[in-house]
């Protein structure tokens, strides 16, 4: 179970506006706060006729972006810098997600990222993973912030540099994501560590655990840093249509209050039919059944408002996106960015 995807692409339109913003979704936690804004209608509200655009892999949808056929992604920060490095004409105008203390669970940083392995993988600790060598057992994104994110786990138990790639598995496409789950879920000797973002992570330890099938969580990555998810826009859309922008963050911002004040039963169904009704119409009620009590072992973050990217996070992430080859050349901060909208 996603927010986002699909073979083919989808559409669907809030409002009667012409020219809607036509935005893009990655499938994971970061984007719930704008599935549920167009759930609930708040861009309409605000005035702003959004028409969010699922399915469709990772390829096609940067293909689609960078066509123009897109307005704005909602996408990991190393998706957004391979963008750019192809010199596609666009622009981060804010953070999305990223994990940070819960007031209301006492100040808590709820788990974004997990290492998974099955009971028949062999591996107990992540130690294990590296002691039996560089043998592509891993299977993640690449590119992708989860990549960079096990890259500093494995530098910091002594993997060289050089090493990396070969303890990888790597597929391209974001919407790759739940085939990942399933096949961990299933005991695969195919993939047998896995690394998923929530709430894919959770959800597969849920069902595996009512299979008897066992999951081990090798890693929670808060021991690393973790780029935040950001929003970027094409540079005309900016332009021609900026003045629309102050009603897209007012409705992002309300969405966000709304959800950080909302009880955990209220945020997991709505959100649910979010992934339902805006990209899943077909989907028939029983497809979407877990196990007895799965709500609770669901980990509800909280939700921090959109920012201004760092100057420190984008460098950083840009030094290892070229030490991977992901970048051929160094991007510039202030050609990247822009967030004159953010306070608007």
């Amino acid at each position: 179970m996603g927010l986002g995807v699909g073979s083919a692409w989808v559409f669907r339109t809030q409002g009667q506006a012409p020219r809607p913003l036509k935005l893009s979704l990655m499938p994971a936690q970061d984007v719930v706060t704008l599935a549920f804004a167009l759930e609930r209608n708040l861009f309409a509200k605000h005035g702003l006729p959004v028409e969010l655009v699922c399915g469709g892999n990772t390829l096609e949808r940067n293909a689609a972006f960078s066509a123009g056929q897109l307005d704005a992604l909602a996408v990991d920060l190393t998706s957004a810098l391979v963008l750019l490095g192809r010199r596609v004409p666009a622009a981060i105008v804010s953070t999305l997600f990223e994990p940070v203390p819960n007031p209301r669970n006492n100040n808590a940083i709820a788990r974004t990222v997990a290492l998974l392995t099955h009971k028949f993988s062999n591996y107990k600790t992540l130690d294990d993973v590296i002691r039996a060598g560089p043998r592509r057992q891993i299977t993640l994104i690449q590119p992708s912030d989860m990549e960079y994110m096990t890259d500093q786990l494995l530098l910091a138990k002594g993997v060289r540099a050089g090493d990396l790639n070969r303890y990888y598995t790597g597929v391209e496409d974001y919407d790759r994501i739940q085939q990942i789950a399933q096949f961990l879920g299933a005991g695969s000797q195919g993939v047998p560590v896995g690394v998923l973002p929530e709430p894919h992570a959770t959800l597969t330890e849920i069902v595996a655990e009512a299979n008897q099938m066992g999951m081990i969580a090798l890693a929670d990555y808060q021991s690393v840093r973790t780029p935040p998810s950001v929003i970027l826009f094409r540079k005309a859309v900016l332009e021609e249509r900026g003045a629309q922008m102050s009603r897209f963050f007012a409705a992002l911002r309300e969405s966000i209050t709304t959800l950080n004040s909302s009880a955990r039963e209220f945020i997991i169904s709505t959100l649910i039919k979010a992934a339902v009704d805006i990209c899943f119409p077909d989907l028939k009620g029983q497809e979407l059944q877990f196990p007895a009590g799965w709500q609770e072992k669901l980990r509800i973050p909280h939700f921090p408002m959109p920012r201004a990217l760092k100057r420190e996070e984008f460098d950083a992430q840009v030094e290892w996106a070229l030490s991977k080859r992901y970048l051929r050349e160094r991007l510039a901060f202030e050609a990247s960015v822009d967030f004159r909208y953010l306070g608007s």
